[in-house]
């Protein structure tokens, strides 16, 4: 089976290849640095607020860093094989870029949180990490057809798809912190306990599922479009399960109000409808 080709594109080539390689050198050493500026920021963090829930955060961070900057590493040694792709024009190698590269993109979205909370002199570190992602995301996005506006509706439709994911994880991730901090045993499940444990899986399985749809979105394919739909969903139901449990804690609300846009942009008939149209007209061409 022959590969459908392209123009060979080497100005895409070289952002996705230099992106690449920014992100398994940089965003490693950014890593460990972030981690260690926020556990040490921990200690202080809890005992000027007088809140208990803060007390577990080094194990979110010990937990969850280390895997989003290792994700982030083999996203960037893949750009490098898929440059040289993009570089011959291979039709598959966009969208395969695009979703390589929104892994970076949201580790930085991720690393805000823990980085704001307990080493806020230390924004720059998650800034950089989702800058070294975000603007070859965009560069790559928008380098294909089409008119202003579906390039406008594009941008805000793939930002919020980054960002919901984002955010929805580092709910589930709170939803832990705050599990393990509760004083009283941890077989006496309450109504708190209980939207902690039946919350987070479901929102972390929307995670997943709409990560994995941004590059087969990128492709204006229907199974991404569907991927997509399924996977905010479940976001949905995931930070609505959290938020009815804790109706004190805005970041759930945020989470459920951030999968509502995000699922009207991909079905609005000009913004997500448009990429499923194109693959249609391919189809019937």
């Amino acid at each position: 089976m022959k590969t459908k080709s392209l123009q060979p594109n080497p100005t895409l080539a070289i952002v996705a290849g230099l992106a690449g390689v920014l992100s398994f050198t940089v965003i490693p050493v950014i890593t460990m640095r972030a981690m260690d500026a926020i556990l040490r920021g921990v200690p202080e963090r809890v005992a000027a607020s007088g809140n208990p829930l803060l007390a577990s955060a080094p194990k979110i961070v010990i937990g969850f860093f280390p895997v989003w900057g290792g994700l982030s590493v083999a996203a960037g040694m893949a750009l490098l094989l898929v440059a040289w792709a993009l570089y011959r024009g291979e039709s598959w190698a966009r969208p395969v870029a695009i979703g390589l590269l929104a892994i970076p993109a949201i580790t930085g979205a991720y690393y805000s949180g823990p980085i704001m909370a307990f080493a806020r002199s230390k924004m720059y570190f998650f800034v950089i990490v989702a800058l070294i992602g975000l603007i070859p995301y965009f560069i790559l996005l928008l380098s294909g057809k089409g008119t202003t506006s579906e390039k406008i509706g594009r941008f805000f439709l793939f930002l919020m798809l980054g960002v919901t994911t984002a955010w929805t994880f580092s709910n589930g991730g709170s939803s832990l912190r705050m599990f393990w901090a509760r004083p009283e045993p941890i077989y006496i499940l309450n109504p708190s306990n209980l939207g902690f444990l039946m919350g987070f899986p479901v929102a972390w399985i929307g995670v997943a599922t709409t990560a994995i749809s941004i590059p087969i979105l990128a492709a204006n394919k229907r199974l991404g479009y569907l991927l997509a739909s399924a996977g905010l969903l479940i976001i949905l139901m995931g930070n609505l399960i959290l938020f009815l449990t804790h109706t004190s804690v805005m970041e759930f609300l945020i989470g459920v109000i951030m999968a509502v846009i995000s699922l009207t942009l991909l079905w609005l008939p000009g913004v997500g409808g448009k990429m499923v149209d194109k693959e249609l007209l391919v189809v019937v061409g």
